[in-house]
C-alpha cells in the first residue's frame, strides 16, 4: 500500500505562515529594528496585501481540503498487472457487511487508519446480549482479516480493534434444571 502524497500547496502555504509568524515573533521579541521594518513593509499596499492574501487563502485552502478527504480517500496497493486502489468507504461498507453475518452483531460501525504502509480497522459494535464477548470479538477479528485479505487482496492489516458500544437485548434468563421424574 502506498501512503498518499502531500500536496505541495500545503507545503508551500505551511511554509509562508511559518516564515512570517517567525518574522514578526523575531521582530516583536529580539530586535525591534527588524519588527519596525516589518510593520513598516506591512504598511505599504502592495506587501501587505500579499500577506493578507497568503494567510487568508491558507486557511481557505486547508478548510476545501478537510472536506473532501474523506470522501476521495483510497487504499494502494500494488498487483502483478498494476496499481490498485479501493476506497475507504467501500472497504468499511464490505467489513460492516461481513459484521452483519453475526447474529451476536446487533450494528457495527467500521474505521480504517492508515499508517506507514499498514492498515488499522476499527470496529465499534453493538452486541446482543447473552453473548461471550471475547470469543465474538476473536471471531470476528479472523473473519474480518481474511476477507479483507482473500475478496480484497489487502494484505497488510495491522490491527483490528473492536469496541463493544452497548449491549443490547434483555440479559438471558437462566433455565432452571427440569425436574428429572424420578420422584
Amino acid at each position: 500500500m502506498n501512503a498518499r502524497p502531500g500536496r505541495l500547496g500545503d507545503f508551500i502555504t505551511t511554509l509562508l505562515l511559518l516564515s512570517i509568524g517567525a518574522g514578526l515573533i523575531y521582530g516583536s521579541a529580539f530586535k525591534p529594528e527588524i519588527g519596525q521594518q516589518i510593520a513598516d513593509a506591512l504598511k505599504l499596499p502592495v506587501v501587505g496585501t500579499a500577506a493578507g492574501l497568503v494567510m487568508v487563502l491558507s486557511v481557505l485552502l486547508r478548510w476545501a481540503g478537510g472536506c473532501c478527504k474523506d470522501k476521495a480517500a483510497f487504499v494502494h496497493f500494488d498487483s502483478a498487472d498494476g496499481n490498485v486502489g479501493i476506497s475507504t468507504k467501500a472497504i468499511c461498507d464490505f467489513i460492516q457487511r461481513i459484521g452483519k453475518e453475526f447474529a451476536a452483531v446487533k450494528s457495527i460501525d467500521a474505521k480504517l487508519l492508515q499508517k506507514k504502509g499498514a492498515l488499522d480497522v476499527a470496529l465499534s459494535v453493538k452486541v446482543v446480549s447473552g453473548n461471550k464477548i471475547p470469543e465474538l470479538s476473536h471471531l470476528l477479528q479472523q473473519r474480518v482479516r481474511e476477507s479483507v485479505r482473500e475478496s480484497l487482496g489487502l494484505e497488510e492489516i495491522r490491527n483490528i480493534t473492536i469496541k463493544v458500544q452497548e449491549i443490547v437485548g434483555d440479559p438471558a434468563k437462566p433455565v432452571a434444571d427440569a425436574p428429572s421424574g424420578d420422584a
